[in-house]
Parts: structure tokens; C-alpha cells; sequence
């Protein structure tokens, strides 16, 4: 004889459980929606920096983020207009940024460039030069930005050494020494490494001597 009771229901959700699921997705949209371009545009200039560009991919910026894949697609078509815009930005954002804060600080030269190099440092914009500049030997984007930003800076060393009194090209001169010697010393320095070697460069072309010319 078999038993003909019905099979035991399995166990519903509870309502409570329901609402919680309902408040946490809720809760995740909210949280997507209110990042911006930019937020995901500085996640992303952290990744190149720590780990190079071949770090740089949607799912360590949504895990860094704390967000889903749509918050992303909310503002980027695809990854590849997000990767133009990453490379854009360190000229048009991140150096230009820099240059501006530090070119209404103080009026006198010296200290004008010793505050671009520090702030470079802090803000890691050194170490995101670096990756920028691997990063251009493999994609014309990055390329182009980086040669913005070198025109950039340049302008501003340019200025300061015309400030100190050198003449139009020896400022040029020495402000192309100066940003080769921050390129060439990236990987022999630490950080305090860094801001000394520069600043010894610095002081070194910023000395004048008889022959040094003017206009």
C-alpha cells in the first residue's frame, strides 16, 4: 500500500527576506547611479598606476568601485571609449590640474616648481606618468596625451626659468633637462629618493653663471 499524501511544500522565503533582497538591490542602484564619468575615470587612473595599463579592466573597477557592470555602461558605450577617455584625462585632468593649483600659489619660481614636484609625488602623478608613458608604446591615445601633457609642462618650466632671468632658450633648454631627468630617475628612487633628485636637478639649472645669456 502506498502512501498517498501529498509531497511536503519546500519552505517559502520569508516576506522579510524578500524586502531585505529588494532593499539591498535597491540600495546597489542607488549606489551606481551616483557615481559619475569622473569617479570611474580616477578608479581606473589608480589601477594604471598601481598595476599598468593590462590591469585595467571592468572587473577591478567595479570591485574597487563596489558597483555592477551597469552602473559602467550607464555612462561608457563600450571599454573602449572608456580606455579613450582614461588616456585623455591625464592631460586635459590630471596634469593640467596640477599646473593650475600650483601656478596660483606663489609667485616665485623656485617655488613654483619645487610645489609641482611635490605635488606630483603626493598625488601620484609621477608614478602615473610612468604608466602613462608604457602605455603609450602601444597605443596611439596614450601616446597623444602624453605628448599634451609633456607640451604642458614644459610651458610651465619653460615660464619659471624665464622668471630666474635665463633667456628664451636656455629656459627651454633646461626645462627639457629637467622633465628628461623626472622621466629617466622614475624607477631608481623612492618616493623621498624622488623629490630630492629633482630638486638637486633643479637647483643645478637654476644656477646662473657669466655666460648665461638674455634676450
Amino acid at each position: 500500500m502506498t502512501d498517498a499524501s501529498p509531497p511536503k511544500a519546500r519552505p517559502s522565503r520569508s516576506r522579510a527576506a524578500d524586502e531585505r533582497d529588494a532593499r539591498e538591490a535597491s540600495g546597489r542602484g542607488r549606489a551606481d547611479k551616483r557615481l559619475t564619468r569622473e569617479d570611474w575615470i580616477s578608479a581606473g587612473q589608480d589601477i594604471l598606476r598601481e598595476g599598468g595599463v593590462s590591469s585595467v579592466k571592468l572587473a577591478p573597477l567595479t570591485r574597487r568601485l563596489g558597483v555592477s557592470t551597469g552602473s559602467f555602461y550607464h555612462h561608457f558605450g563600450d571599454f573602449e571609449e572608456y580606455l579613450g577617455e582614461l588616456a585623455a584625462s591625464y592631460s586635459m585632468g590630471r596634469v593640467r590640474g596640477v599646473l593650475d593649483r600650483t601656478s596660483f600659489d606663489d609667485p616665485d619660481p623656485r617655488t613654483r616648481v619645487r610645489e609641482l614636484a611635490r605635488r606630483s609625488v603626493v598625488e601620484g602623478t609621477f608614478d602615473l606618468d610612468h604608466a602613462m608613458r608604457i602605455w603609450a608604446t602601444m597605443d596611439p591615445r596614450a601616446a597623444a596625451t602624453v605628448r599634451e601633457a609633456e607640451a604642458q609642462v614644459l610651458a610651465f618650466l619653460t615660464e619659471a626659468f624665464r622668471d630666474l632671468g635665463f633667456d628664451a632658450t636656455q629656459a627651454e633648454l633646461r626645462s627639457r633637462i629637467l622633465m628628461a631627468v623626472n622621466v629617466a630617475h622614475l624607477q631608481l628612487f623612492d618616493t623621498g629618493g624622488r623629490r630630492r633628485f629633482f630638486k638637486d636637478a633643479f637647483d643645478l639649472l637654476a644656477s646662473r653663471t657669466d655666460s648665461d645669456g638674455k634676450d
